[in-house]
């Protein structure tokens, strides 16, 4: 039902470093890393769901949630299928994808060649529907209501479906919301004018000329679960069949992640994927032609090396471009990738980077803005505020009220506290020791590089700090006790909440932007909520996929609504921001 724009949260980006954001979340993800394993989700949904179905969308299908049918007399001569994934940010990231991707057509533009494409007749999502944790609030104000009003009073003769995969994010709560809207009953198997048909947090789906998509979940561990493999089996024993091509959804770019930790340990590693294909489609004569990811917000594509067949490279495509924050596409080197060997007798293949979006210059020129980090996160000035109150006022607990008059005798008095304070020696540790945990853990030389430099940098500006507020009580107040208790403790709080913040900014700029090491927190503090991005697939008659990559420059940030008799679907329209391009000439693989 149509409402106003007052009666729609437009709710901004997440500030993720709010103190109560992370806590919230820092607890949601450790009850989640602690339980996740031993309350799989998925165990139910299987046994909920005994019969190994799949959606055949080689047919169309008519009637409502109730009386979903393929017409076997109607085969499609083509389909539509739109990919997007890491949605549910801030309303204006998350509305400008779900807007341009919720019109009937699409005209694009690339190096003056026009591609006219049309509105998927399936909506996959490909993880991390909803930011920062999962629950029936938040799916209805940060996803359901954007892709709602983009949709409007478009009715079109038959209606779309959707399909999701969840993300780490959808994880949080146990999987409890994301069940509830996109595999039960309860969520009225209705989204946003368009049907929603799984039984289970993944799926297959047969498409038109041998073509297949399926979509895996590997909760939050990257795993696929036993149950799981044995739905793909079936399915592939029989309902796939030779020379059959095939659409891999997954929730995380495994192999961004296994090539950039592979030096540190195989924390990360494709074996499940190429077990997936080596051991459960290849015996039957299929090949997986094209793998689709998120969780990475941006897009980059890697293509495969020495190919056998010309025509239809294998390629590998992250799209997480639906709405949330950007991560960056500079840091670490991803220009040839190659696989590792998982099963004997297998050739380890290279794929070979084409396009990043944004491009690593401009991804890295983003990167020095975090140099701003406390104007654009001033709510994490709290926490180094009151860090710094209590470091000075345990360290000076041993002064003996001998005030210092320099930064020397500061920090002299500071390693004295250390030797002879056991309280003030253990919250100093205790504090260094947080900085070291919060380092990027994959590298061990860096996790305690970079954090005891960044715990010394902080120490150096306690001390300064400190150094400043005797100063002023000893100037102004001649050393009164009385005053030094109520301002001395104003001062550092001030200056803890800017100095403390503008050295979390620094340490962010000079770790990714010179070692290529915290993106997810580097990026996470900037918010951007512009370079978004999603895919439009079209299977036609010749049975040749083609890949239409869209970008969307800038995010609309004004908003009205529909004007009476205006062309227009939706029920409100951006007044500003960028038109749908394409990041790239259309990805091509003939069948």
């Amino acid at each position: 039902m149509f409402r106003n724009l007052n009666d729609i949260k437009l709710l901004p980006m997440v500030s993720w470093y709010n103190l109560k954001q992370i806590a919230s979340t820092a607890f949601k993800s450790v009850v989640s890393a602690l339980i996740g394993s031993q309350s799989d989700r998925r165990l139910i949904l299987a046994l909920a769901s005994s019969e190994k179905e799949f959606c055949d969308y080689s047919f169309h299908y008519s009637g409502d949630k109730n009386t979903v049918v393929a017409e076997a007399e109607k085969k499609r001569k083509e389909i539509w299928i739109d990919f997007i994934a890491d949605t549910g940010d801030g309303w204006n990231s998350t509305y400008s994808v779900a807007y341009y991707a919720s019109k009937p057509t699409l005209d694009l533009k690339i190096n003056n060649k026009d591609f006219k494409t049309s509105r998927g007749n399936v909506l996959i999502f490909g993880g991390d529907e909803v930011y920062p944790t999962p629950s029936k609030q938040s799916y209805r104000n940060r996803l359901i209501n954007p892709f709602e009003q983009a949709m409007g009073d478009d009715k079109p003769a038959e209606t779309p479906h959707v399909f999701a995969l969840p993300g780490n994010h959808d994880w949080y709560d146990g999987l409890e919301a994301f069940t509830r809207l996109f595999c039960s009953d309860l969520g009225s198997r209705k989204f946003a004018g368009r049907l929603s048909r799984q039984e289970r947090s993944y799926f297959a789906l047969k498409l038109p000329y041998g073509w297949w998509l399926l979509g895996s979940d590997g909760q939050l561990h990257s795993n696929i679960d036993t149950a799981q493999l044995e739905y793909f089996r079936s399915i592939a024993d029989n309902q796939i069949k030779e020379g059959d091509k095939v659409i891999l959804c997954i929730s995380e770019p495994m192999w961004i992640y296994a090539h950039k930790y592979k030096k540190y340990g195989e924390i990360y590693d494709e074996s499940d994927l190429i077990y997936l294909q080596e051991e459960i489609l290849k015996p039957r004569g299929a090949e997986v032609k094209v793998f689709l990811t998120g969780d990475l917000h941006h897009y980059r594509r890697h293509e495969e090396l020495d190919a056998k067949d010309e025509n239809s490279k294998v390629q590998k495509i992250t799209a997480g471009g639906g709405g949330a924050f950007l991560h960056p596409t500079h840091g670490a080197d991803f220009s040839i990738l190659t696989e590792d060997i998982q099963l004997p007798g297998q050739r380890p293949r290279e794929f070979e980077m084409k396009k990043c979006y944004p491009s690593e210059k401009a991804s890295k020129k983003l990167g020095w803005l975090n140099i701003f980090f406390p104007f654009m996160n001033p709510g994490f000035g709290f926490l180094t505020g009151v860090l710094y109150l209590i470091t000075i006022w345990i360290v000076s607990s041993t002064f003996h009220f001998e005030f210092a008059h320099n930064v020397r005798g500061f920090l002299d008095q500071t390693l004295r506290a250390f030797l002879i304070n056991p309280v003030a020696a253990l919250w100093l540790g205790a504090v260094a020791a947080g900085f070291v945990f919060f380092t990027d853990t994959h590298s061990k030389v860096y996790k305690w590089l970079g954090g005891l430099a960044h715990f010394f940098m902080n120490l150096f500006s306690i001390s300064y700090i400190g150094l400043f507020a005797t100063f002023i009580n000893n100037r102004v107040f001649n050393e009164n006790v009385y005053t030094g208790f109520i301002f001395i403790p104003l001062i550092i709080f001030g200056l803890g909440w800017f100095f403390g913040s503008l050295n979390m900014g620094v340490y962010l700029t000079i770790s990714m932007n010179i070692f290529g090491r915290h993106d997810n927190e580097a990026f996470s503090a900037l918010k951007i909520q512009d370079y978004k991005n999603f895919l439009r697939l079209h299977i036609d008659e010749a049975g040749t996929l083609t890949i239409y990559p869209i970008k969307i420059q800038k995010a609309a940030r004004k908003w009205r609504e529909r004007k009476s008799g205006e062309d227009d679907n939706a029920f409100i329209v951006p007044e500003d921001g960028s038109k749908p391009e394409l990041i790239e000439e259309p990805i091509v693989l003939k069948k």
